[in-house]
């Protein structure tokens, strides 16, 4: 008898223990239970350098330069500004929308293009500058080339046809 009761206020403690050891941590915190921290550290934003422009002689008075021309029969243009020394144009030509950029030579890539382009080519505008034609197979496309002081960019997300870029290239001054 005496080691049934020795038994069972053993077995009695254990689980006095192991009740206790669960007991012990505290309950986790629901989002809702914790009070707002308050922050004193300033998030400093960086501003865009874009700013859109009405026309290409606000561009001009902004920067100092514009475009001289852009291709005939463009639509839904609009006009920026990135940083004081490059101008932007946005339009579409023959359902295919564009981004022409107009920079000071020195900007080593004047049409903010990060991509691998898989075909390229090199052919004389119509004012005899060399133009680098760059396309991949989903219809991106890219030309560059660096005329007088200034470098130039035309640029397609889609719709890459070298004979609508080189209209495009070519209304560009």
């Amino acid at each position: 008898m005496k080691s049934k009761k020795i038994l069972l206020v053993t077995l009695i403690l254990v689980a006095l223990t192991a009740l206790s050891f669960s007991g012990c941590t505290p309950a986790a915190e629901k989002p809702a239970d914790k009070p707002a921290e308050t922050s004193t550290e300033t998030k400093t934003e960086l501003p865009n350098p874009m700013v859109e422009q009405a026309s290409t002689s606000t561009i001009k008075e902004v920067i100092g330069f514009t475009f001289d021309s852009l291709p005939a029969g463009i639509t839904d243009v609009k006009y920026f500004t990135i940083s004081d020394n490059l101008a932007q144009a946005d339009f579409i030509l023959s359902r295919v929308s564009y981004t022409v950029r107009k920079g000071d030579a020195l900007i080593d890539n004047v049409a903010g293009v990060y991509t691998d382009f898989q075909n390229g080519e090199t052919k004389a505008n119509s004012t005899g500058a060399a133009v680098l034609y760059q396309s991949n197979p989903d219809g991106m496309g890219l030309a560059t080339w660096t005329q007088g002081a200034f470098v130039y960019s035309v640029y397609c997300e889609t719709g890459f046809d070298l004979a609508g870029m080189e209209v495009v290239v070519n209304g560009v001054s």
